[in-house]
């Protein structure tokens, strides 16, 4: 069963908090501020609701779950020091006042693997809710009036190792043998054993390596032979599961119910992988084997297949792995919108941000900032007509007199100065607020990742202009 917030204090929180005086003066200024402002009912309805309906009797039966309450402010604190779910079990159970923060007081601190799963529940859409309540609590405040709007783009890398053909094959492997063992775990008697293809991958990888040593043509001849016997190991492997997916199906209605949700389990790990290891073969032929390198929505994960290979022309990291995320912010270091990009051109966000800020604010911007890459003539004439009067945005490429002549206006020049800022805010969310690289695995891992990026700087904001 779940409860909006915990019950009255027992007596021995009353003693312990009457040895050290008011518990809200053992917190630091900064979260003192944002401990107020989390007592906002609103913030709090979507995180109810969704616990709720995490089980089909999680509102009425049960033993009482953790509180909602509890859960947002332990997951705000989280990712406000930017510590991982076992550091946050550890620090909140050793401190009186991050206690009190949580609203936990005496009671117990909900184990890692607890606030794991909790934190798969309070996801995209909720978070969402989330992030445009902080906000309107900004504009109450007059933290921010929205006369001004900076968007950029940024690259949020997935938790995924640095991809290789190689290594994109001996991952597939390891998941499809896996696969078939749990399904001869559950009962299922498949046709043939089990292949340990283990040593021959290790072999192959090594190979690999060598020959990636050597520089040329020589090199790239060498590379052929391992690759090719590595591939020949992928899809006999890829055979088998096909077949061991077969043989399941037709023995599932002889296996206990317990035994076929393993089944099941397996089933669905082995239907999803499969399509992506044929992929995996088929652009490692064309690179390695037959030469083509521009491979069209090529695979760079198994595991996360919607990362995306993105080159946004920077020295020290040429390529990178992961989402384009938009960043919208007004004045007041607010953010005001974070969204998946799904292409990989920034000009088509240009008239939706306006828009956006529109449903936000319930005016256009007075001042709009972007970068050259947001720029398009039918864009900047769009914003103008949607009510922007002062709409900086550069053209690249060759610029006319006339349009040297505009962009040295000094609004114009401002507005650009004011732009830069919104660089040190995308760093600020990267290195201070953990969007630099999602800690979730999947795509609304990623989703989770960014809002929960935005709500602890949008907090932050408002706490530092509080006082």
């Amino acid at each position: 069963m779940v409860r909006r917030r915990d019950g009255q204090r027992g007596l021995g929180e009353v003693v312990l908090f009457g040895l050290l005086g008011e518990p809200a003066t053992l917190l630091e200024p900064a979260l003192r501020r944002i401990d107020a402002l989390l007592e906002d009912e609103a913030l709090l309805d979507g995180v109810w609701r969704s616990l709720r309906t995490r089980r089909p009797q999680s509102a009425r039966r049960g033993r009482p779950g953790t509180p909602a309450e509890v859960v947002l402010r332990l997951l705000v604190l989280k990712h406000l020091k930017g510590w991982s779910y076992e550091q946050l079990e550890w620090e909140v159970r050793g401190s009186v006042a991050y206690r009190h923060f949580c609203r936990l007081a005496a009671g117990k601190v909900p184990d890692a693997k607890t606030l794991v799963r909790l934190g798969q529940v309070v996801d995209g859409a909720v978070l969402r809710g989330v992030l445009d309540r902080v906000v309107g609590v900004a504009v109450e405040r007059k933290v921010t009036r929205g006369r001004r709007l900076r968007v950029d783009t940024t690259v949020v890398e997935a938790p995924i190792r640095y991809p290789t053909d190689s290594g994109l094959c001996e991952d597939g492997i390891r998941v499809l043998r896996r696969g078939l063992r749990r399904l001869v775990g559950a009962g299922v008697r498949l046709r043939d054993e089990i292949r340990d293809v283990r040593r021959s991958v290790g072999r192959r990888m090594r190979e690999i390596g060598l020959a990636l040593r050597r520089r040329g043509d020589a090199g790239r001849a060498a590379l052929k032979r391992p690759y090719q016997r590595l591939l020949q190991i992928t899809r006999r492997v890829m055979r088998e599961a096909e077949r061991g997916v077969a043989t399941a199906r037709r023995q599932l209605t002889r296996l206990a119910p317990p035994a076929q949700c393993r089944v099941h389990r397996a089933l669905r790990a082995l239907r999803t992988m499969l399509p992506r290891m044929r992929q995996v073969v088929a652009q490692t032929r064309a690179r390695v084997l037959a030469g083509v390198t521009t491979t069209a929505g090529k695979l760079v994960s198994v595991f996360e297949p919607y990362a995306q290979i993105l080159r946004r022309g920077k020295p020290h990291r040429p390529t990178e792995f992961g989402a384009l995320v938009e960043v919208q912010e007004t004045e007041g270091g607010i953010v005001t919108e974070v969204a998946i990009v799904p292409g990989k051109n920034d000009a088509p966000l240009l008239v939706p941000a306006v828009e956006r800020h529109g449903v936000v604010f319930g005016r256009p911007p007075r001042l709009m900032a972007v970068d050259r890459g947001f720029y398009s003539a039918d864009g900047e004439r769009r914003v103008q007509n949607a009510g922007v009067h002062h709409p900086v945005i550069p053209k690249p490429g060759f610029r006319s007199r006339e349009r040297i002549a505009y962009e040295r206006q000094r609004w114009f020049r401002r507005g650009r100065a004011w732009r830069a800022g919104g660089e040190a805010r995308i760093a600020r969310l990267k290195h201070r607020f953990g969007m630099a690289r999602s800690r979730y695995r999947g795509e609304r891992g990623m989703a989770r990742t960014i809002y929960w990026a935005a709500i602890a700087n949008n907090l932050a904001a408002i706490a530092a202009r509080a006082h």
